[in-house]
């Protein structure tokens, strides 16, 4: 789980990052990321109903993606606001693909230190 500290939950800090922020596309997910000028890095998942109808199961994404993104908070750059939105593609692949696609959206943008 992501410390209070590192969500982002406001609706005016999402819609900031939607108006100016940078996109990195992936097969199963994709981030959009904006620097929020502080010195926390801030992240929020979106899932929508066209991954799956029930709950338990959108559920079950934004676990497997908040734990991905948990492991590689220290080596993502202070100071970014980030969400990251799902594909329906997601549903259907492992924690461990997650992991990779993480990492390789995290290089592809620059946001690693």
């Amino acid at each position: 789980m992501l410390p209070q500290e590192n969500r982002l939950k406001k609706k005016k800090e999402f819609e900031a990052v939607f108006k100016g922020g940078r996109i990195v596309r992936g097969n199963n997910f994709f981030l959009k990321y904006l620097a929020n000028g502080t010195d926390k890095t801030k992240i929020g998942f979106i899932v929508s109903k066209k991954i799956s109808k029930k709950a338990v199961e959108r559920n079950r994404v934004k676990r497997r993606l908040r734990e991905a993104f948990r492991a590689k908070k220290q080596d993502i750059k202070l100071g970014l606001s980030i969400i990251i939105m799902t594909a329906p593609s997601i549903k259907g692949i492992t924690f461990e693909e997650i992991q990779k696609e993480a990492d390789v959206l995290l290089e592809k943008g620059g946001l690693v230190k």
